[in-house]
C-alpha cells in the first residue's frame, strides 16, 4: 500500500514538472496550430509584467500544442464543438475563421482607404495605365446562411464603402457577386473546411476570370482563361491547415499545365518590402507576351498569393505581384521599377484594418503627377552633373539620389523616360532597373514643381 502511494506521488509529481521541463524558450518562436508568434521574455516587454508573464508562461509551457490539440478534438467529438484559436464551426459542418466571422464597422479607416485608392487610379490613368480595384468576398458573405445562429453577419459597411468608391470614380470588381451566384448554383467556391479564410482553387479561377474579363474591356489583348487549360483534380486533406485539427475532405486542386519563367529571384534580394509582408514573385509567359499580352503589376493579398497567382501567370505576358499589405502605399515606387501596361489593386473583405494598410501612412499619400500635365504650370528643368547624384547600382535595381538640401512638392528625373523621385534623408531617390540605369545617366535632367 505504501509502495502504490509513493509511485502515485510520484507520477503526481511527473506529471506536474514534466511541462515545465520542456518549458519552450526559444526566441522568436511561432505555434502552427494558432498560426502566430509565442510571447517573448516578459522582462524585455512594454506593458503590464504580471500580464506579460502569464502571456508568457501560457504560449510557453511544455506540450502546449499537444494539450490544446487534445481539448480541441474531445470537445468536437463529444460535443460537437469547435474550441480551437482560429477557426470556428458552422452549420452542417461547416468552417469558419474564427476572428472574420463578426462585423467590420464603416469608419473614417475606410473613406482614408478609398482616397488611396483613387490617388492610385490617378496616378496610373495620368500615365495612360488601366486600374482596376478588386474586392474579394470572405467566406461568410458567400455562406451566411451556415453560419452558426446568433452570429449577425453585418456587411452594411461594404455597401458604405462602395459608396464612398462610386463617389470617387473608382474602377472597381466586387467578386462578391460572382462567387455567390456560383455557390447558389452548387459550385463550391470556399471548402466546407479546409483553409476556412480563403477561397478555394475553383473559386480563384471564377475569381480571377471575371478580373480578367473587366480588364479585357481596357486591354483587349488579355486572353481569359478557361478550365479546360489547367490540370483540374482533387486532393484529400486530414487536417485543417497551419493546425493538428482533423478533417476528412477532397478538395479542389487546379494546377497550371504551361512553360514559363520565374523571374522572383533575380528580383527579390534588391527589392524593398515592408518586413512582415514579404510575398513578390515576377512571371514571364512567353506565349502570352508575343501575343501582346501585358506587363502586369498586381498588388494583392493571400487569396491571390494562395491560388489566385497561377491564373494570372496564364493569361498574362508578365505578371509582377506585391503583397499590398502596406507595400501598396508605396505605390510608385513600384510602378517606377516595372513600368507595367495595367494595374490591380486587390484585397479581401477582413483585410481593411489598420495592421494591414496604416491609416497614418495613408493619410500622407501625396504622389507625383505626371509631369506632362504640368506643361501648363510652373515647373523648373535642371541640368545635373555626375557630382550631384549618388548611383547605388545592385545587379538587378540601381538607386539614383539627388543630393540636395533645397525642398520641393515633387521631383522628377528624365532618363530614357520620367520617373518620379521621392524625399529621402540627403535629397532625392528614385530606383529603376539596372538594364534602364546604364549609359542613361549622362544626359540625366531633374524637374521640380511647388505648383499643385
Amino acid at each position: 500500500m505504501r509502495t502504490l502511494r509513493l509511485m502515485t506521488i510520484i507520477l503526481f509529481v511527473v506529471i506536474i514538472l514534466l511541462p515545465v521541463i520542456f518549458f519552450n524558450f526559444a526566441p522568436d518562436a511561432e505555434s502552427l496550430i494558432d498560426n502566430r508568434k509565442l510571447a517573448e521574455n516578459p522582462f524585455f516587454m512594454e506593458g503590464d509584467l504580471s500580464i506579460n508573464i502569464e502571456n508568457y508562461v501560457s504560449d510557453r509551457i511544455g506540450f502546449r500544442n499537444t494539450m490544446i490539440s487534445a481539448y480541441t478534438i474531445l470537445n468536437d467529438r463529444i460535443f460537437g464543438k469547435m474550441v480551437h484559436p482560429i477557426y470556428t464551426y458552422g452549420k452542417d459542418g461547416y468552417v469558419f475563421g474564427g476572428g472574420i466571422t463578426t462585423s467590420n464597422d464603416f469608419n473614417d479607416f475606410h473613406i482614408v482607404f478609398a482616397d488611396m485608392v483613387k490617388s492610385i487610379q490617378n496616378y496610373c490613368e495620368d500615365r495612360n495605365v488601366p486600374f482596376l480595384f478588386v474586392f474579394n468576398p470572405a467566406k461568410p458573405a458567400i455562406y451566411q446562411d451556415k453560419l452558426t445562429d446568433g452570429i449577425n453577419y453585418n456587411r452594411e459597411w461594404v455597401e458604405l464603402f462602395f459608396n464612398e468608391l462610386d463617389n470617387r470614380g473608382v474602377h472597381y470588381l466586387d467578386n462578391t457577386i460572382t462567387l455567390k451566384e456560383l455557390s447558389d448554383s452548387g459550385v463550391e467556391v470556399f471548402n466546407q473546411k479546409y483553409d476556412a479564410n480563403h477561397w478555394n482553387d475553383m473559386g480563384a479561377f471564377y475569381g480571377t476570370k471575371k478580373i480578367l474579363e473587366q480588364l479585357k474591356k481596357n486591354y483587349t489583348s488579355i486572353h481569359v482563361n478557361e478550365l479546360s487549360e489547367f490540370l483540374v483534380s482533387e486532393i484529400q486533406e486530414t487536417s485543417l491547415q497551419v493546425s493538428e485539427f482533423p478533417i476528412d475532405e477532397w478538395v479542389p486542386k487546379i494546377e497550371l499545365n504551361i512553360e514559363y519563367k520565374d523571374l522572383t529571384e533575380k528580383y527579390f534580394p534588391e527589392i524593398e518590402l515592408h518586413p512582415s509582408f514579404q510575398g513578390f514573385g515576377y512571371f514571364v509567359n512567353e506565349k502570352r507576351k508575343n501575343d501582346g499580352g501585358p506587363k502586369a503589376l498586381v498588388f494583392q493579398g493571400s487569396y491571390m498569393n494562395g491560388y489566385g497567382y497561377k491564373y494570372m501567370i496564364n493569361a498574362l505576358g508578365e505578371y509582377i505581384y506585391v503583397h499590398d499589405y502596406q507595400n501598396v502605399i508605396d505605390f510608385p515606387y513600384y510602378f517606377n521599377i516595372f513600368q507595367p501596361d495595367c494595374v490591380i489593386f486587390e484585397v479581401a473583405e477582413y483585410t481593411l484594418f489598420d495592421h494591414h494598410f496604416s491609416y497614418d501612412n495613408m493619410k500622407t499619400i501625396q504622389y507625383n503627377p505626371s509631369l506632362y500635365s504640368l506643361y501648363d504650370k510652373d515647373y523648373l528643368r535642371m541640368d545635373i552633373s555626375k557630382e550631384e547624384v549618388i548611383i547605388e547600382e545592385g545587379n538587378t535595381l540601381t538607386k539614383i539620389i539627388w543630393k540636395t538640401s533645397d525642398m520641393y512638392k515633387y521631383v522628377w528625373i528624365k532618363l530614357d523616360k520620367t520617373y518620379d523621385m521621392k524625399p529621402v534623408e540627403n535629397g532625392y531617390q528614385v530606383t529603376i532597373e539596372t538594364a534602364r540605369a546604364d549609359e542613361l545617366i549622362e544626359g540625366m535632367q531633374i524637374f521640380v514643381s511647388n505648383d499643385e
